[in-house]
């Protein structure tokens, strides 16, 4: 499992990320605990200097029981700079949703 653990604000500046990664911005990533599956190795990625979100958000796995959790060494751009295939994120998907009522039924 790949997690992309940055902020939306990173997220915006550079609008790729590695193929099939799950997006949950590292401050999120406690309240998403169940979304992890605890017998897959999950490798977290960012763009921040020495992978400073990827490994707080692994640390914070492993103190939940996580064992098989590491951050990609060099984050994206390590990736990027080894060839390997990245997709596209459309623009819109990275900002933040309107905080309105939910409509009633």
């Amino acid at each position: 499992m790949i997690v992309d653990v940055r902020s939306p604000t990173a997220l915006a500046l550079e609008l790729r990320r590695v193929p099939g990664a799950l997006h949950v911005p590292v401050q999120e990533v406690e309240r998403h605990l169940g979304r992890f599956a605890r017998d897959r190795e999950i490798i977290l990625y960012c763009t921040c200097p020495n992978e400073a979100s990827a490994a707080q958000a692994a640390k914070l796995l492993m103190n939940n029981g996580f064992s098989r959790v590491r951050p990609l060494q060099g984050g994206l751009a390590a990736w990027i700079d080894a060839g390997y295939a990245v997709e596209d994120i459309p623009a819109a998907s990275t900002e933040q949703p309107a905080l309105t009522p939910a409509p009633t039924p």
